[in-house]
């Protein structure tokens, strides 16, 4: 470890005494409403569309 490792490790060292560690607040999933829900299903279907595509690509383009 170098010098400027060391200083940093000291002042991160430094920074986690004064802020301790804390409890997160507890995240809740927020609802897909809408548009987004929809855009969210093309995704999934454009996927596994291309999915398929390289599928048959693979199993035709090998000889």
């Amino acid at each position: 470890m170098n010098e400027a490792q060391r200083r940093e490790a000291e002042a991160f060292a430094v920074f986690w005494d004064r802020e301790g560690v804390r409890e997160l607040a507890p995240l809740r999933r927020a609802p897909i409403k809408g548009w987004v829900q929809w855009a969210f299903w093309g995704l999934r279907a454009y996927i596994v569309v291309m999915l398929v595509l390289v599928t048959i690509g693979f199993t035709r383009g090998m000889h």
